[in-house]
């Protein structure tokens, strides 16, 4: 009995710990940097990257998203001019650590339906 004991325990820790091992690795699993690429950024690779708007925002709307962008730790300037706001991070950038910082600016600035503002 006791050699069965043992045993049982030796394939239940085993399951268990490719179980987890699965879900870890699972969790640790990366993209291509192109994945989180946009079509209105340039300059990724670099520290200054320019977003180029489609159309032109209200001034009051730009003045929110620069304060916004402003406000971050990782951003240290911003500069608004015509269609274009340029954003100077702290270090060289990827399209993968801009990503965050783009998407929420789209989805609270850019994309906001006309009717809030």
């Amino acid at each position: 009995m006791n050699k069965n004991f043992i045993n049982c325990l030796c394939i239940t820790t085993t399951l268990s710990l490719f179980s987890a091992f699965n879900s870890f690795s699972q969790q640790l699993e990366r993209h291509e940097d192109g994945v989180y690429s946009n079509q209105h950024i340039t300059g990724v690779g670099s520290s200054t990257v320019v977003y180029h708007l489609t159309s032109s925002l209200g001034t009051t709307i730009l003045a929110e998203l620069e304060n916004y962008l402003e406000s971050m730790n990782a951003i240290t300037q911003v500069d608004v001019n015509g269609l274009d706001i340029s954003i100077q991070f702290k270090e060289s950038t990827t399209n993968e650590m801009i990503y965050p910082f783009i998407q929420r600016m789209e989805m609270l600035y850019i994309n906001r339906n006309p009717k809030t503002r």
